[in-house]
């Protein structure tokens, strides 16, 4: 017996240790379970006796990161009773595994916030196990959810990339904060497919989006007390690409010195009026007064993002169509180009007002997803991201791949 060593605790009551030696680089352990008799599970006697027993070396979780190797002695009995011949059970374990089922827990869990390679490599086992590991966590949280797509008074819908030229679709709760479900593509046969899905769709009230058409047909053909309301996040950014052409057109016509005063002052441009610091106010007092086209421009954000303060809908549909006015009056034809925009998507703008939900958590959320995909430098399988997303996500954390091509809770 080693007489330079202290003892530490394996945590695992079941097992009995019967020799034990630390190594340079992991520490084997041989054990056997405490118990001395197994009932027969044929006639339940408890008369038995060991027929025979061989030893398994198995993998658990590191201890003062060292590897620990298990050799477990694995008993049969033979029931004097009745003759039958039995494996004891193996609750540490689990059947046919070569490693404890914490090891396998904590391998989960480690791989829900890094990547597999990274895990596998740390923990000095296979991806493969992580793989499976992570799998596993999975569908225990599934088993606690169900897998049931659930409806919510207010939701928000974005599509992301996931890979070049490839779309899939958030639809998030705005009120608990969480990813709902997640469709594959960004069109509307697979969208209507999920809200059909939904046990108790009546209970939406408003759909956040922006305006995207396939969005707006899905809701209207599948959640008919749901009001489409597009985000005003896309609105304004509408007009503030209308406001940077301006800006652009007249820094192409410009001389090198004026141009690089426009171009240095192109994200002030964007920001809100009330934000500014008088330094800043003056470098824009400046700028107008060299280019008053670039000046009308900027007042006709400004008067449309205060538009978005109006105190009710009948006083934002006045407003809109002074709005609109203005812009005609202007001559402007890069804010022109935008009128159709209003026109088309008039009352779905105009439902802000009834309801005043936005999409920021959603687009939050896709930032996130940016995230995870460059942790993992890029997915090659699709439905790996689509957990992934899901489990980081949400507060109730689990998801399966549902008919008609969408994953959800």
């Amino acid at each position: 017996m080693q007489d330079d060593c202290i003892a530490v605790a394996l945590g695992l009551p079941e097992l009995m240790i019967l020799g034990q030696v630390e190594l340079e680089d992991r520490f084997e352990v041989t054990v056997r379970y405490r118990r001395d008799k197994i009932a027969c599970p044929g006639c339940g006697s408890l008369m038995v006796r060991k027929h025979e027993s061989k030893f398994q070396r198995k993998k658990d979780r590191k201890l003062r990161d060292k590897m620990v190797i298990l050799t477990v002695e694995k008993r049969r009995f033979r029931c004097l009773a009745c003759g039958k011949v039995y494996t004891e059970p193996d609750e540490v374990f689990g059947p046919r595994r070569r490693s404890t089922k914490r090891l396998r827990e904590y391998l989960g869990e480690r791989a829900r916030h890094q990547t597999v390679s990274r895990v596998a490599k740390e923990e000095a086992v296979s991806e493969s196990l992580v793989r499976r590991c992570f799998t596993d966590v999975i569908a225990l949280e599934l088993g606690v959810c169900q897998g049931k797509a659930k409806a919510s008074r207010v939701i928000g819908l974005d599509e992301f990339s996931v890979k070049k030229r490839m779309f899939d679709t958030a639809i998030s709760d705005l009120e608990q904060r969480k990813v709902l479900g997640i469709v594959e593509g960004c069109g509307r046969s697979n969208l209507e497919r999920y809200f059909t899905a939904l046990p108790d769709s009546e209970m939406v009230e408003a759909v956040v989006m922006d305006m995207h058409e396939p969005f707006r047909q899905a809701v209207q053909m599948c959640l008919l007390k749901a009001d489409t309301v597009v985000d005003k996040f896309h609105v304004m950014s509408h007009v503030n690409q209308a406001l940077d052409k301006v800006r652009t057109k007249l820094q192409s016509k410009e001389s090198k010195g004026r141009r690089g005063l426009l171009f240095h002052n192109r994200y002030l441009l964007l920001r809100k009026a009330e934000s500014l610091n008088p330094e800043e106010q003056v470098k824009l007092s400046r700028l107008f007064s060299l280019y008053s086209e670039l000046a009308l421009a900027w007042s006709l954000k400004e008067s449309l993002r205060e538009w978005y303060k109006s105190s009710s809908r009948a006083e934002a549909e006045a407003s809109l169509h002074h709005w609109e006015e203005s812009v005609r009056k202007a001559g402007l034809k890069e804010f022109g180009i935008g009128l159709p925009m209003f026109r088309n998507w008039r009352n779905e703008i105009l439902n802000y007002f009834d309801h005043r939900v936005t999409n920021g958590l959603v687009e939050g959320m896709n930032n996130r997803i940016k995230v995870i995909k460059r942790m993992a430098y890029g997915y090659r399988n699709i439905d790996n991201l689509r957990t992934r997303i899901l489990l980081t996500n949400g507060e109730t954390l689990a998801s399966t791949k549902a008919p008609g091509g969408f994953h959800a809770f």
